[in-house]
């Protein structure tokens, strides 16, 4: 017993530190902010009305590369892979993996629903096309995000979500961002067996994390 609570007193305090890090240090090293991101996926809506996901996607990239520069990642369609978590299933692209932060379109082309998963980092979801609804356990009707719309989900939260079919949003993760591979990747073994996918994003996200603490960007 009295092992017991000594090691509960050591995660416990593991997770104190890690928590205070997270508010206290890791902001000094963002370079992103929310507020920035979705003034550009705002202008970008605005300048194209109706213009289809892939148009929208290519417009808000080629503004993140004029502000960020190389910080962003290069769009290729074979950069492209799936991601299976929380029971939903959608495809995504790394623009840019870090310590503290990753910048990601997701989206669906047929849909889906899951859960968010419960991440120790904050998460920001602009929708771009289509729409995303969420909910939390004792909520009786769901919160709903159009275009435009950025959905905030606080560190240590999660809720039940869904996106229609042809939805695409560009995603901001800001916290301790290695936390949250493995909600990202347990799906690999205990689902899909979709190696390919899973070796590919830890690959792509492997390697940028490590080329940015290069440029000193933890």
């Amino acid at each position: 017993m009295k092992l017991i609570g000594q090691m509960s007193l050591f995660v416990l305090l593991g997770f104190w530190v890690l928590n205070y890090l997270r508010v206290n240090v890791l902001p000094k090293g963002y370079i992103f902010d929310r507020t920035r991101l979705q003034e550009i996926g705002q202008d970008v809506l605005a300048s194209h009305p109706g213009a289809n996901a892939t148009v929208l996607l290519d417009e808000v990239h080629k503004l993140l590369k004029a502000e960020y520069g190389h910080y962003i990642n290069d769009m290729d369609d074979n950069a492209w892979v799936f991601n299976n978590a929380g029971n939903a299933m959608g495809t995504m692209i790394v623009l840019h993996a870090s310590i503290s932060e990753y910048l990601i379109f997701f989206g669906s082309a047929t849909g889906t629903e899951g859960h968010t998963g419960t991440h120790f980092s904050d998460d920001y979801f602009l929708i771009l096309t289509g729409e995303e609804r969420a909910a939390l356990p004792h909520a009786r009707v769901p919160e709903v995000y159009k275009p435009g719309d950025s959905h905030h989900m606080k560190c240590g939260e999660s809720k039940q979500y869904s996106i229609q079919n042809g939805t695409w949003a560009l995603e901001l993760a800001q916290g301790w961002i290695p936390s949250m591979l493995p909600f990202g990747f347990l799906e690999v073994f205990t689902s899909t067996l979709d190696l390919g996918s899973f070796i590919k994003t830890a690959k792509i996200s492997g390697i940028d994390m490590g080329k940015n603490l290069l440029k000193g960007k933890f």
